[in-house]
């Protein structure tokens, strides 16, 4: 960016906001938060910050609840309407849209370290973020939430909250430690190696509350059918042992897309580790399970580990769960806890203002762990519409005078660039959806067929592809041989070659094994088989038809209805444009219908993106540890904003910004626009007339609009949550 263009940008910066009170009413419990903060900063001797315009509390509003800035036409609404109560009737409308999902699944996403891809790339961690989702649009009270995840077995097409366990397969004691983290806020991982040498757990008191969980292991789809065809396999004496290994193996091809399908709870006991050294018990000795603090939970033989747990944990009587919660989504919307940090609470932690902790805790209770009506209650405080506090001093306590300034995490930053180029940014990507939506749909339905087919048919099946895989493997061997003698010459077009063919006989063998476990299938007598067999069939090959349940679903995004709001949006940009001739017509609409993939809302992306996309390179966590995201500004940000084909794709073709910006007619209607899309009000004097300068001195130049749309998208007004 050239010298003028950044002097530009630092006059966007620092120019003042405006004051202005604007009322806002209340409920009674908003006012009574806001009085608990009044008497907190008359203990401290301090006052609270001034109440900002409209223009702050829209863009903030939309940030803290929706996760993104308003789009121009969002905005020109607001400042149209003259409902005196508009600020109360934005939050509602907010807390009801897709945005609210689309951005508290990020943040759950990371306090759960949900990831896509999972254990396996299996369905089970599609279905996990889905149900996540679907949790947090239909409202699913946070308590019943928790409870369903540490309390959950089955299969994925059970409910998908076996994701939680899935996620840490092979890892119980991992899981433990960060369930404690996540829903109590306490950090007990070191104790699992030692006694804590911060706080008071033991290692002893760390193993009892892994009595309850360490045995919820994550593993595939359990056949009865298969189990048997196994044994049978075994006790086969007429089978030798290349044969036998052959065909569990073609058992395993066939139930290879079913892996990590599954939760069971077994019934290992646990032992204290061979390292234990303290004196109140002995290495190896057997652990029974009993709750580090609150009420004791008192098990028998009938009881349910698992179940008790999920029920002391999410109990209102325990003494951390309500607080946790309470203070992180305080923190979701002040930018700062009441405690601090808000994952680790000790018996010395104190809330910076206790009474109103306290209060918290209660409606908390009251409303029953309604995450929105807590929010609800939180958002329409004075406090929330007060002017931020620019600094606060790390370690110290903050009375919360206002929200705290903070820099957009990077889902915020890339969701709002979405809202510059998406006529719909909040919608779903439809064809992923409906991608994982097929894909459960055929794994439950080959979990079905292989599970009621007779294991003696399975068994036919697995000796067809055993043969076939006998001599397949002496073909594998040679060619693999052939691969590394061509690799050593570097000989790469050989090497490419043996490559392909090794790959056509993966294909093969699939194809093989599809058509033998079809043709056992279609044996069974089972009438659901035939019926699901018949569904998938459809009148193709009928090697095809396992193969379509077994594969990877494909969704063409032509065969896909557009979203009936973004159909209506697209046909009145069409006539606003002068679009007319059906050519030009049909790009536009094919050019809006792959937006919702293209540039679609964080939440809509693989979870995490992948290493090198805008959203890793802003500081998205990697879901690896609980809350790893990074705010912090970095060199590669910047050269991604300045060197990257970003502002050019905002500000070309027919992105939501281009369209409005093409609209307008003057250059002062272009910096209006500007100024409204990025920041949602109308430029100020100095401001537009630093612009209008800027216009004046590169007359001419190409690339103007796209210079100051950088250095709109450069500063902290643009960047951070004011």
């Amino acid at each position: 960016m050239n010298t003028k263009l950044l002097l530009l940008s630092m006059v966007v910066t620092v120019a003042g906001f405006a004051t202005q009170a604007s009322a806002a009413d209340t409920t009674a419990v908003s006012k009574q938060i806001d009085t608990l903060l009044a008497q907190g900063w008359q203990k401290q001797k301090i006052q609270g910050n001034a109440p900002v315009n409209d223009d702050v509390f829209l863009r903030r509003a939309y940030l803290t609840v929706a996760g993104r800035i308003p789009s121009a036409d969002e905005a020109k609404a607001f400042f149209d309407s003259k409902a005196p109560e508009r600020r109360a009737k934005l939050i509602d409308q907010l807390l009801s849209s897709e945005g609210y999902v689309s951005h508290f699944f990020n943040y759950w996403a990371d306090v759960l370290r949900a990831q896509s891809n999972g254990i396996g790339d299996s369905t089970a961690a599609q279905n996990y973020l889905n149900y996540l989702r679907k949790s947090l649009r239909d409202n699913k009270p946070y308590d019943q939430l928790a409870r369903e995840l540490v309390s959950s077995v089955g299969t994925c097409f059970d409910t998908g909250a076996i994701g939680y366990y899935m996620r840490d397969r092979g890892m119980p004691l991992d899981n433990l430690a960060s369930t404690t983290r996540i829903f109590l806020g306490t950090r007990i991982e070191c104790a699992q190696c030692h006694d804590h040498p911060f706080d008071k757990w033991t290692q002893k008191q760390f193993f009892e509350m892994a009595a309850f969980t360490h045995n919820m292991a994550g593993t595939s789809y359990q056949s009865k059918s298969n189990t048997e065809a196994q044994k049978m396999i075994r006790e086969d004496k007429g089978l030798d042992k290349e044969t036998q290994d052959l065909m569990r193996q073609a058992l395993t091809e066939a139930f290879r897309p079913l892996r990590d399908t599954l939760v069971v709870q077994n019934k290992a006991a646990i032992r204290l580790p061979a390292t234990y050294k303290y004196p109140n018990a002995k290495p190896n000795d057997l652990v029974q399970a009993s709750v580090m603090f609150g009420k004791p939970v008192a098990l028998t033989k009938e009881s349910n580990n698992i179940d008790e747990f999920g029920k002391w944990l999410t109990s209102a009587e325990n003494p951390r769960f309500t607080t946790i919660i309470a203070n992180r989504l305080w923190k979701k919307v002040f930018g700062l806890g009441l405690y601090e940090p808000v994952d680790e609470m000790q018996d010395s932690s104190v809330a910076s203002n206790p009474e109103l902790m306290t209060f918290l805790e209660r409606q908390m209770v009251a409303l029953k762990y309604d995450m929105k009506a807590y929010l609800r209650m939180l958002l329409n405080t004075q406090a929330f519409g007060r002017a931020s506090t620019k600094e606060v001093a790390s370690g110290t306590p903050y009375y919360f005078q206002g929200p705290v300034f903070r820099r957009m995490s990077a889902e915020q930053v890339w969701d709002s660039l979405v809202t510059l180029v998406n006529p719909v940014p909040d919608q779903p990507n439809w064809t992923t959806r409906e991608r994982e939506r097929r894909e459960l749909e055929n794994r439950k339905r080959l979990a079905g067929i292989l599970d009621k087919t007779e294991p003696a048919l399975l068994i036919e099946a697995s000796k067809n592809v055993a043969t076939a895989m006998h001599e397949q493997n002496r073909g594998f061997d040679k060619l693999r041989k052939d691969l590394e003698e061509a690799r050593a010459k570097d000989d790469k077009e050989k090497a490419k070659e043996i490559q392909r063919q090794l790959n056509e006989s993966q294909r093969i063998l699939r194809t093989t094994v599809s058509r033998c476990f079809y043709e056992a299938a279609q044996k069974s007598g089972n009438t659901e088989i035939q019926a699901d067999l018949a569904a998938v069939s459809a009148g193709g090959p009928m090697e095809m038809a396992m193969m379509n349940l077994m594969g990877d679903s494909r969704v063409d995004i032509k065969d896909m209805p557009m979203d009936g709001k973004l159909g209506a949006a697209v046909k009145a940009e069409e006539q606003a444009l002068g679009i007319k001739d059906p050519k030009s017509a049909t790009q536009f609409e094919n050019y809006e219908r792959s937006l919702h993939q293209t540039w679609c809302r964080a939440a809509e992306l693989p979870s995490p993106a992948p290493r090198g996309h805008f959203l890793r390179e802003f500081g998205q966590s990697d879901r690896d540890i609980v809350e790893n995201a990074s705010y912090e500004a970095s060199v590669p940000q910047a050269l991604t904003m300045m060197n990257g084909a970003l502002v050019t794709q905002l500000n070309s073709g027919w992105s939501v910004l281009s369209i409005n910006m093409r609209k307008a007619v003057t250059n002062d209607d272009k910096i209006d626009v500007l100024f409204l899309s990025l920041y949602s009000r109308k430029p100020k004097p100095a401001e537009k007339a630093h612009f209008l300068q800027a216009l004046e001195s590169y007359a001419g130049s190409k690339t103007i609009w796209d210079d100051l749309t950088l250095a709109l998208l450069s500063t902290q007004r643009f960047l951070f949550i004011e």
